[in-house]
């Protein structure tokens, strides 16, 4: 289960309803050669760092501004992972192998090839929000840290 702290914005007792704050982690805070990496300081550009806010179902009673850690199942975010790299790269190869087929204007060709791709990121989208509403997908609440 891959875990991550969380602050609680805010908790409704009657639902058991909470919603959860979480910073995005950095593998470069870690990094023995972060001085040196240029991914480091591109990074660093950015200046911000993402902020998450999760809904979490829960019967534990929580306070505003309590610490508490969560917790999301490996299989659903390497599944994840695998629909957001893999089936649009799948797309891309099998559209550019179709469009070989269907036109010798090179155009032609990288337009179909943009739209199928496009259309599987929508369609990628599209599923993983449908994915989000099944209890696999959610981060649950592990324990309460403070």
């Amino acid at each position: 289960m891959l875990k991550e702290s969380a602050v609680v914005m805010s908790y409704d007792p009657e639902t058991g309803l909470a919603k959860v704050k979480c910073q995005s982690q950095s593998a470069c805070g870690a990094c023995s050669a972060r001085e040196a990496c240029g991914t480091a300081s591109l990074s660093e550009l950015n200046g911000k760092r993402g902020e998450h806010i999760f809904t979490l179902e829960t019967i534990t009673p929580l306070r505003t501004g309590q610490m508490v850690e969560i917790g999301l199942e490996e299989k659903s975010m390497l599944f994840s992972a695998l629909l957001m790299y893999i089936v649009p790269l799948f797309t891309l190869l099998v559209a550019t192998l179709l469009s070989s087929y269907i036109s010798e204007n090179e155009l032609i060709r990288a337009i179909l090839i943009f739209i199928l791709t496009a259309f599987s990121f929508v369609m990628v989208k599209r599923y993983t929000h449908k994915l989000g509403q099944q209890t696999e997908f959610q981060p649950v609440l592990l324990r309460v840290l403070s």
